[in-house]
């Protein structure tokens, strides 16, 4: 009877940790990743954070809550696990705030709204600007674009 019932806990020890690992693999890479997938997996399908939308303020508050019922976290792992949930699950345009962060350093407002360029013209402008040293990821090249062609694209002329 005992080696059946370990063999049953090792089964259902097994696919939790198949569950666990599965919803690992949905989150995004990045700083913080390996904190949340063990501070909040204990208690919690990660699911559960990738369907929010929240303010980092309601990340923060989120997280103090949690760590009032228990979850151990150091101020470090705190910070990074607050840091990594505000920019992977929010409700903030990331593409503006590329723009904002990255183009801005350099570049004005006025002489970006002057370009009225197509998605591939921006793709390739920013090629450019990543060749010369902007700080840019595959991610946030996409976003950028798409932010750009959006905000910034050629007017189609309503004729």
């Amino acid at each position: 009877m005992l080696p059946r019932i370990a063999a049953g806990f090792a089964v259902a020890l097994g696919l939790a940790q198949a569950a666990l690992a599965a919803d690992a693999a949905a989150l995004p890479d990045g700083p913080g990743k390996k904190v949340v997938e063990s501070a909040c997996g204990r208690c919690h399908g990660l699911d559960v954070i990738a369907d929010k939308k929240w303010s980092r303020e309601q990340w923060r508050d989120s997280v103090k809550a949690m760590i009032g019922r228990g979850a151990s976290l150091t101020k470090e792992q705190t910070a990074d696990a607050i840091d990594y949930l505000a920019r992977n699950f929010s409700n903030r345009d990331r593409g503006r705030e590329l723009f904002e962060d990255v183009c801005m350093y350099c570049h004005s407002l006025e002489k970006v709204r002057g370009q009225q360029l197509s998605k591939q013209e921006w793709r390739d402008l920013i090629k450019g600007m990543i060749f010369e040293g902007a700080p840019v990821t595959d991610e946030e090249f996409a976003l950028l674009v798409d932010y750009l062609a959006k905000n910034f694209g050629k007017k189609v002329r309503e004729d």
